[in-house]
């Protein structure tokens, strides 16, 4: 095994392309390298569970993962969907509470690095400009989150269903010719949690968008047909 193919070395080449460590000199990468943990889970495996204790911070080295919470009368809402590169479990570090969340795997499988909340307290300490990267990307999310509370209280199932299609497209697109297959395998209770209605509400929905031919739905995959005419129900 050659030095660039240690696990270390390994680590710090991903941690270069990591958004919050942009700018952090190689030198003090490679530290944080050293103290970075690393965990597999397999599909449908619980990272924590809303409510959890929190004293790690997590960065996705593959695979996919939801973050959701779950409404008193046990239905589900999906927040977001992460992917490679990005960051979760940074709120209980901050403020010392449970978890707000749940985060599930849901591809096959998902490898994740880890960094305890004393290390990761001590990096910020050390290299200031990667709390304005976090500052960055909360703000990003809390963007996201009042879209979402829009969207609940303005726009009805149709108008739902579209906007979320049309945000997936841009996160988990693949552009095929004047087409946009989503990234995601999908059942249509899956769509109904992000989407925050019934599951009967939704395929409604999605068959009327079929009908028109906007979308089609093949293997639990969703293929935009028509963009421009989606991006109007958004």
């Amino acid at each position: 095994m050659t030095q660039k193919d240690t696990p270390a070395a390994n680590t710090l080449a991903f941690l270069q392309r990591v958004s919050i460590f942009s700018g952090v000199a190689t030198e003090s990468l490679q530290r944080i390298a050293g103290i970075t943990g690393e965990k597999s889970y397999p599909k449908k495996g619980i990272i924590f569970h809303e409510g959890d204790g929190g004293d790690t911070l997590y960065i996705i080295k593959t695979g996919r993962v939801k973050i959701s919470k779950i409404t008193e009368d046990g239905r589900e809402k999906t927040l977001t969907i992460m992917k490679s590169g990005d960051f979760f479990g940074e709120m209980a570090i901050f403020d010392d509470l449970p978890r707000s969340a749940t985060a599930e795997v849901i591809d096959d499988a998902a490898t994740v690095y880890t960094v305890s909340k004393r290390d990761f307290e001590r990096i910020i300490l050390d290299h200031p400009p990667i709390a304005l990267q976090i500052m960055r990307d909360l703000t990003r999310r809390i963007r996201q989150v009042n879209q979402q509370v829009e969207d609940l209280a303005f726009k009805d199932v149709h108008e739902r269903v579209a906007s979320t299609l049309c945000n997936l497209s841009k996160i988990e697109g693949r552009q095929i010719g004047s087409k946009v297959m989503i990234n995601l395998k999908m059942t249509h209770q899956d769509l109904a949690n992000m989407v925050g209605s019934s599951r009967e509400t939704v395929t409604r929905a999605l068959n009327r968008l079929q009908d028109e031919g906007i979308i089609s739905i093949a293997h639990q995959q969703i293929t935009i047909n028509m963009p421009t005419a989606l991006a109007m129900w958004h």
